[in-house]
């Protein structure tokens, strides 16, 4: 990729962050890059092809201009490394507003894939993979997947369009610079789907309130905000809660440690169906 012999390449130190994969950072000519090597399990869910269309697309609208390179086949990804950044806040609306700056800024963009999360029908068979490791482990949940599956189906066809969306977008992936501008990074997700994902998933990794999310919802729709868009992106929180809890437990059938995380997403999808569902 570079055109170095071995040797130049030095310095290399190990990042800790991310659920699923090893990533460590390296040195060529002085500049700094870092490069993800796929955790195990992740090629039953992760279409690397797609990831790689998503990656260039999202660096040639500018919202990720860190990639590099990546290997279709490995799973294999370089990118530039970004010093000096902070994640956002939660707890800070002007944050929340610089992030959906970003998503409206993705998603009103001119780009449609033949791929992309399908968040319900994607946990069914992440479901379906969990069984073949162990038959009984899902039927405590049963209750909640069908509370996720009629909110599923209250969305369909209200008018909220696909797009081109990220699909992880809950705080370590996003990088605000020193100057203000904000990257979005780690494309294994992205594709054309619904936005209430992308809007939804930041909320429930906040664990947002009702209040904290509508207000959020409010800001990211502007004059498209209606009682229609506002249930919809309510029940993408539960939904792509579910999503990730669904994809928590197969992780740690792998031999992962997701931790609180789990916990986290279930509670959230519990507690957004509820609310929607009873009122």
């Amino acid at each position: 990729v570079f055109r170095c012999d071995e040797e130049d390449i030095v310095d290399f130190r190990n990042v800790s962050e991310g659920m699923t994969n090893i990533s460590f950072i390296f040195k060529i000519d002085g500049v700094d890059y870092i490069y993800r090597h796929p955790g195990d399990g992740t090629e039953s869910i992760i279409n690397r092809k797609n990831e790689k269309k998503s990656l260039i697309l999202a660096k040639k609208i500018g919202i990720d201009p860190t990639y590099i390179y990546a290997d279709v086949n490995e799973g294999w990804k370089i990118s530039v490394f970004i010093p000096e950044f902070r994640e956002p806040d939660y707890n800070s609306f002007e944050d929340s507003k610089k992030i959906l700056s970003v998503l409206r800024k993705l998603h009103k963009a001119d780009i449609k894939v033949d791929y992309g999360m399908k968040p319900w029908e994607d946990a069914l068979e992440m479901e379906a993979l969990i069984k073949k490791k162990d038959s009984d482990c899902f039927k405590e949940y049963e209750q909640l997947k069908l509370k996720i599956e009629k909110l599923y189906n209250m969305t369909l066809g209200d008018g909220v369009d696909k797009c081109f969306c990220h699909g992880d977008t809950y705080k370590p992936n996003w990088m605000i610079k020193p100057d203000g501008s904000v990257i979005l990074i780690d494309w294994e997700y992205g594709g054309y789907s619904d936005p209430g994902i992308d809007v939804g998933y930041y909320i429930v990794d906040a664990m947002y309130d009702f209040d904290k999310a509508e207000e959020f919802i409010k800001e990211y729709l502007q004059e498209e905000y209606s009682e229609k868009t506002r249930f919809h992106y309510m029940a993408y929180v539960a939904i792509i809660a579910y999503y990730w809890f669904v994809w928590a437990i197969y992780r740690e059938l792998c031999g992962a440690n997701i931790g609180e995380a789990l916990i986290n997403w279930r509670k959230m999808a519990e507690i957004y169906s509820d609310y929607l569902l009873n009122n």
